[in-house]
């Protein structure tokens, strides 16, 4: 079975990602991240076929046509990286999310990159100098062992003493000193692995306590939103439901909060269909937010939901997007419904183009030339494919959050899922009486935003 984190990805990285990653897509295709990567290029083919004959990746790296060859630059890949592409095309090209090792694969990989590192520093490791001793001392105990019984040289003084001790040493022996100076490091090594945790695990209880979120990201790398399940196709309807849970909140706190719909649009405000020619010059991105049936009004404010922004610009970026124009919700109908246009750009004389990238949705959101400031809470996911002025199958918009509420942000038992936060399927409206505590309805952190106490 083919690892693709361990041998397809650095072929990608070292020989495609220069033209077709983050910064730079040639052709509409991008391959650094899996969402993209499958949905191929401006040429409506899949980047993967059902068999190697028909996949458009390797009849790329392997035509002899220098109009059609890949990569463009650093000349062909050689047939070690064909043939792990091949491989990987014949296995139905798997690209599983980046899953956490086992536990003792994580216990091992852990403690080798600490014990490297400890080892790095000249004097910083006594238990690695005393068995390094020991093991010579071992050696020329060894040595001694071998010579001749009636040898006068060992037979008397100081070195017949040591001929004496040396005799009862024995490799049993050796492996027990060893043995138990590596039970001792790793127990060290536990311990202070313990310790971290504990302390971790602290500050983890204090900020769900707090109400904190996370924000997910891969690799190190900008943001990435979670994708609901059935979030395909181009934009469509999302359900946003309450993150608490208690018995005194209507359905035990399983409720709808807002309604989200995604869509794409020309500059007419018109939808934009698959296989339809595009009319104008411009196309947008428009997100509709409208209140749930009962959803606590306070926490839906025009003030509140006027600081959200859609932007492109990540909040560390400290350069603005050229292209980047920021989009605040209006105001549709007061305290019930509000709406943002994001332009994605123009593309007038431009019949076949690619647009990839993430929007991200802001709430109390505050942009200046430096940075932007505010909690990163959805990403729109955008990747569309123009043709002739056409937009292609392969094109997909979809919306999925970024910001992760403590209470499913890890798979502990008692905690909500993913779906009854965000989903594409209706969840539950309040129909009947639900709490007007304030803490229980999570008021008092949105007060700083200019939420209001509800009327009593």
């Amino acid at each position: 079975m083919i690892d693709f984190h361990q041998e397809v990805a650095p072929i990608f990285k070292r020989r495609c990602l220069n033209c077709h990653g983050l910064h730079q897509q040639l052709g509409g295709l991008r391959l650094d991240e899996k969402s993209f990567a499958l949905l191929g290029g401006l040429s409506g083919k899949k980047l993967i076929g059902t068999s190697a004959e028909d996949s458009e990746l390797l009849r790329r790296v392997t035509s002899d046509d220098p109009t059609t060859v890949m990569p463009k630059e650093g000349g062909r890949l050689n047939e070690r990286e064909i043939a792990t592409l091949r491989r990987w095309v014949q296995a139905k090209a798997p690209w599983p999310d980046i899953v956490p090792p086992s536990g003792r694969d994580e216990f091992l990989a852990r403690y080798g990159q600490d014990l490297w590192k400890r080892l790095s520093v000249i004097g910083g490791e006594p238990k690695i100098y005393f068995l390094l001793i020991f093991t010579i001392l071992v050696g020329l105990a060894d040595r001694v062992r071998r010579v001749p019984a009636d040898n006068e040289q060992w037979s008397r003084g100081l070195r017949r003493r040591v001929r004496s001790l040396c005799q009862h040493v024995s490799l049993g022996g050796f492996l027990a000193v060893v043995l138990g100076t590596v039970l001792w490091d790793v127990v060290a090594f536990t311990m202070r692995q313990s310790s971290e945790f504990a302390s971790t695990e602290q500050k983890l209880a204090e900020a769900n306590a707090a109400g904190e979120t996370r924000p997910f990201a891969l690799n190190g790398a900008q943001p990435t939103p979670l994708r609901p399940r059935g979030a395909t196709g181009l934009g469509g309807t999302y359900y946003r439901g309450n993150d608490e849970r208690h018995e005194k909140l209507f359905n035990g706190g399983d409720y709808r909060t807002a309604i989200m719909r995604l869509s794409l649009i020309d500059e007419n405000d018109q939808a934009v269909a698959i296989g339809r020619p595009l009319s104008g010059s411009q196309l947008f991105v428009r997100l509709e937010i409208e209140r749930a049936v009962n959803a606590t009004p306070s926490l839906f404010t025009d003030q509140i939901m006027g600081d959200m922004l859609l932007t492109r610009r990540a909040g560390d970026r400290k350069q603005p997007l050229a292209t980047d124009e920021p989009a605040k919700l209006e105001v549709l109908q007061t305290g019930e419904r509000w709406a943002a246009k994001y332009r994605l750009g123009d593309f007038e004389g431009q019949p076949d183009i690619a647009i990839n990238g993430v929007i991200y949705v802001y709430t109390n959101a505050r942009r200046t030339q430096e940075a932007v400031q505010g909690t990163m809470q959805y990403g729109v996911v955008v990747a569309l494919r123009i043709r002739e002025r056409t937009l292609q199958e392969n094109s997909e918009l979809w919306l999925g959050p970024i910001l992760v509420p403590g209470n499913f942000q890890y798979p502990t038992p008692g905690r909500i899922t993913l779906n009854e936060w965000l989903d594409t399927q209706p969840i539950p409206e309040i129909t009947g009486d639900n709490s007007t505590d304030p803490t229980l309805l999570g008021i008092p952190e949105h007060l700083e935003k200019g939420a209001k106490l509800p009327a009593k």
